[in-house]
């Protein structure tokens, strides 16, 4: 991600050059410079900045004074530190006052931009979190609004078919026409078989003053012209000065009317309108009031209507129930959308960390190793400290193992794309297996499609998620079994299946089989990473990892990779 502001501090011009022509503005970010920790202060203060990188010692202000300011002005802007001379102790106090990262100079490029990613992937994370979440709130707002409109057409619908009381069901018309549409009035016009005119059967919002008594005529009225045409009408609310004629003293700025039909026949016309405020109608509206007119037409001609009235209500239930799926599925899917987002700040933040852990644990391992194996030089063959050492190099390659796991789980490099066989990859992850573990009690059985085609992802990636699913079942099935591994395309992607007949996995074990240090094998023989690296590695291909286990039946693993995937997920 670039775009985003990043403030550097130091009191010398050409760090500063360099920090903002090699690092900063070739990645996209906005930079901003201070010469000294005042002036640092004073723009993080006013200004939006995403990230500080500042020197630790400047004028009137060192970079762990300005990070304390800040601090205390309730300021949390990730930071990262450079010196020349680092120590212990100022590197725990700069972490003690949230600082990101800690970098002694000079430094590489490379280890400066990997030091901003670092330091920006939780605010990143944070912002991606709440984008998604307003858009499924804003979703979830009109969802709502669609279930409570058609809640209403349906409650409405069920009294068209259980009132006998004409007028209260044509008063409930107009009532919901009027607060389905937000208008300020409403009314309900039927035609008089002896004049012609149009007049009013119920209405909301005018005044018994100008409803007793209403009436228009069909040749010279906007009603008239949707009675005539037997199409509804909707004018006004684009200017504060539209208004509109309903009849003879009567105006408005805004108004729809629909025509109430019976088979081919235009009986009456229903209305909304805006006498005050200049506010349109819009399609939406024009769709619940021509819903609302069929109810009207419904209830005037029950008898003669009843067989279609009975079929409208099943479809109003049928809408109702569909509605209701579409609320839990989006539901459900809001849910495993947060699922999955909190999985992935976990593993980012164990990420993060557990290159922390390797970094500071590399040299110390590598000198135990190297001094283990000088001295074990200088000791006769039947030493008895020969055998101490011994275990010391033991525990140390194992120790360099499990740093070699986490460095592999810390790993969120992006995948380089290119044309993949799946077939080709798991034969290579199974040689891999069989020649690090002794597998002579496991026995293979391949189902490979022939057909299978190519995928676009990294190599090396997917190799090593499938080694660690391959090896993971291995593993489990420690005094023999039958390992399967089947590949099979469906639609629009690969599939891979891995399965053992191992002793399978209770429910518990299954909500953390893909967390971090979560082992199910037995204590001490493995990091539990194997399956987070696998899991984090699909996941940056846009696929996905399930699995199916019960307890003394076996394990299986599918994994679901998208043919067109670019690897940018």
């Amino acid at each position: 991600m670039s775009g985003e502001t990043v403030l550097v501090a130091d009191d010398r011009i050409d760090n500063i050059d360099f920090l903002r022509q090699y690092v900063l503005e070739p990645n996209g970010y906005k930079v901003k410079v201070a010469t000294d920790g005042s002036q640092a202060l004073r723009i993080a203060l006013k200004e939006d900045v995403d990230l500080v990188i500042s020197d630790l010692v400047m004028p009137n202000m060192n970079g762990l004074e300005l990070m304390e300011m800040l601090h205390k002005a309730g300021k949390t802007i990730p930071t990262i530190l450079m010196t020349f001379h680092g120590s212990e102790e100022t590197a725990v106090n700069a972490f003690r006052l949230g600082a990101r990262d800690y970098i002694i100079k000079p430094f590489t490029v490379e280890e400066m931009v990997e030091a901003i990613d670092r330091a920006l992937a939780e605010a990143r994370l944070r912002r991606e979190r709440d984008e998604l979440t307003r858009h499924l709130l804003q979703v979830n707002r009109q969802l709502e609004q669609h279930v409570k409109e058609l809640r209403i057409l349906y409650g409405l619908g069920r009294s068209v078919t259980s009132l006998l009381d004409l007028e209260l069901v044509l008063n409930r018309v107009v009532e919901a026409a009027v607060y389905l549409t937000g208008a300020e009035e409403g009314s309900l016009m039927l035609i008089d078989e002896e004049s012609g005119d149009l007049y009013m059967r119920a209405a909301r919002g005018m005044g018994e003053k100008h409803a007793r008594g209403f009436r228009v005529r069909v040749e010279d009225s906007i009603a008239g012209r949707v009675l005539r045409t037997g199409e509804p009408i909707m004018l006004g609310g684009k200017r504060p000065d539209n208004i509109y004629k309903v009849k003879t003293d009567y105006f408005v700025k805004s108004l729809l009317n629909v025509p109430l039909k019976v088979g081919d026949e235009v009986i009456g016309v229903l209305a909304v309108n805006n006498r005050d405020t200049a506010r349109p109608f819009s399609p939406r509206h024009l769709r619940m009031l021509t819903a609302l007119s069929d109810y009207a037409s419904i209830a005037i001609y029950n008898a003669r209507l009843y067989q279609d009235l009975a079929a409208s209500r099943d479809q109003i239930e049928k809408w109702s129930q569909d509605l209701e799926a579409k609320i839990n599925e989006r539901t459900a899917a809001l849910k495993e959308a947060q699922a999955q987002l909190h999985r992935s700040e976990k593993l980012a933040a164990l990420g993060h960390m557990a290159a922390g852990v390797v970094h500071e644990m590399s040299a110390p391992i590598s000198t135990i190793l190297g001094h283990t194996r000088l001295l074990g030089s200088k000791l006769a063959g039947d030493d008895p400290v020969r055998t101490s050492l011994e275990a010391i190099e033991r525990e140390a390659l194992r120790c360099q193992r499990t740093m070699r796991s986490l460095l592999a789980f810390a790993d969120r490099t992006a995948p380089q794309p290119q044309p993949v066989d799946v077939n080709e990859l798991l034969e290579i992850a199974w040689r891999r297996t069989e020649n690090e573990l002794a597998l002579q009690s496991v026995e293979i059985v391949r189902g490979f499609d022939p057909y299978l085609p190519l995928v676009r992802g990294d190599r090396t990636q997917l190799e090593q998620a499938l080694y660690q699913l391959i090896r993971n079942a291995c593993e489990s099935m420690p005094f023999g079994g039958t390992l399967r591994l089947i590949t099979r395309s469906v639609g629009q992607e690969v599939q891979i299946i891995v399965t053992d007949t191992g002793p399978g996995l209770s429910s518990e074990q299954l909500r953390h089989v893909f967390d971090p240090f979560y082992s199910t094998g037995e204590q001490g023989q493995r990091t539990g990473m194997g399956l987070s690296i696998a899991y984090g590695v699909v996941e940056r291909h846009g696929g996905t990892i399930e699995v199916e286990s019960q307890p003394g039946e076996g394990t299986m693993f599918t994994v679901h990779l998208p043919l067109e995937s670019d690897g940018s997920q």
